[in-house]
């Protein structure tokens, strides 16, 4: 699967990039410092993004005042571009987690790339495919296995987007992710830090990517 996102990607900004060779007066690019936002929740988006450089989040608003993170995204990564197509206001907002580079596409523009390139019009077809297999398998990994074991692969599918040991979000914001409370998350990576898996203190670490994997292939074999 991440092999197929990080393949779609790469299409992605190979595609920009020939659209901006033949079209740049239909394109922008805007720099996002972090905690800006490109596309905020109930408004239209002014534009269709493509993620350049850099981390964004999408996520919505709860009731008092709670958020909930739905994806985190990096570079070959579209944003708002079924708003752009039904002019409905977006879901979620977007907002830069660090210093952010992105191209930007008028809603009129982004038809007439659509309509002009039909390659591209099938990568998008693509990308919303596999956005919507994602969300389902999300669901159904979260209804068939504990939550350790959600913890377990979100930690992964940090790892391998950034390549860090350190992870990029907060428990916050793995608990908000996953539908459950900060507690339940507290206790399960006490637990993995007692296996001396991780290393929560200001900051959650991997001390052992072996282990996550070997520990998700347990509950896997089940």
């Amino acid at each position: 699967m991440k092999e197929i996102e990080n393949g779609l990607a790469r299409e992605l900004l190979e595609s920009y990039g020939e659209r901006k060779s033949s079209n740049p007066e239909k394109l922008s690019e805007i720099e996002v410092h972090p905690g800006e936002f490109i596309i905020l929740e109930g408004q239209v988006p002014e534009a269709v993004f493509i993620i350049l450089s850099g981390s964004m989040k999408v996520h919505l608003n709860m009731a008092k005042g709670s958020e909930y993170l739905v994806a985190l995204e990096g570079p070959g990564k579209l944003l708002g571009e079924v708003e752009a197509l039904t002019g409905t206001p977006a879901a979620c907002s977007v907002t830069a987690l660090g210093e952010c580079r992105v191209a930007a596409v008028l809603p009129a523009d982004y038809e007439t790339w659509l309509a002009e390139n039909h390659r591209f019009a099938l990568l998008v077809n693509r990308i919303l495919s596999f956005r919507l297999q994602s969300f389902t398998r999300r669901a159904a990994v979260n209804l068939s296995y504990p939550l350790e074991y959600s913890v377990l692969k979100m930690i992964k599918m940090q790892f391998e987007e950034h390549g860090s040991l350190v992870l990029q979000i907060s428990k916050e914001e793995i608990a908000n992710y996953l539908g459950t409370s900060l507690r339940s998350i507290n206790r399960i990576i006490k637990g993995l830090q007692d296996k001396n898996i991780l290393l929560a203190a200001k900051e959650i670490e991997i001390l052992s990517m072996d282990d996550v994997e070997r520990l998700m292939e347990l509950h896997e074999n089940k």
